[in-house]
């Protein structure tokens, strides 16, 4: 993403990226790109308009449920919008990012309140949030258990990382909810 004379400018490389990553035709990558700068020449989107656009990309995607939880990943200077530069930026660790990129951008999902570390009641607010298929209360308890390594009541960005690598069974199981929701 380009900035000339204040406006926001979509650049080729910015246009093959996506391409490449998305496997979208570079002709529409940029048709998406321009019609999201006509309607949001700041570069800025809001949240509700990021409900739509996420509905829109993500059609089975609960949002009534996961909306501030997805809005959280995306933005990441917590100033209440999301810039073009913020989406592709994680657009871009999800299309090629190391495992251990895409989960850092998933720990934000689950720390709602930006503090750096998950708590318990986050950790079951999202597992209520994201289903009721399973005992919420089960599945949070097991998970917390599995993350909270050095059991100070918290989770660190570092223990949701290792235990998800670990592929230990309920925090694995936690973050292939998360990743399904993108797929």
């Amino acid at each position: 993403m380009g900035n000339k004379n204040g406006k926001i400018v979509l650049t080729e490389e910015i246009v093959e990226e996506l391409s490449r990553s998305s496997g979208i035709e570079k002709k529409l990558v940029k048709q998406q790109c321009e019609s999201f700068l006509v309607e949001h020449p700041s570069g800025n989107i809001n949240k509700s308009d990021f409900k739509k656009f996420v509905k829109m990309a993500l059609p089975n995607l609960n949002m009534k449920k996961m909306e501030a939880n997805i809005f959280r990943m995306y933005d990441t200077n917590q100033d209440g919008n999301v810039s073009m530069e913020e989406f592709l930026i994680v657009f871009h660790v999800f299309s090629n990012g190391s495992a251990e990129e895409n989960l850092q951008r998933i720990f934000r999902i689950f720390d709602v309140d930006n503090n750096g570390v998950i708590s318990k009641n986050e950790l079951k607010k999202l597992v209520k949030d994201m289903s009721s298929q399973c005992g919420d209360d089960v599945l949070t308890d097991s998970t917390f258990l599995e993350m909270d390594k050095d059991k100070d009541g918290s989770i660190t960005s570092e223990e949701f990382c290792a235990a998800v690598l670990a592929q230990d069974k309920f925090s694995k199981f936690l973050a292939v909810q998360v990743i399904d929701m993108f797929t």
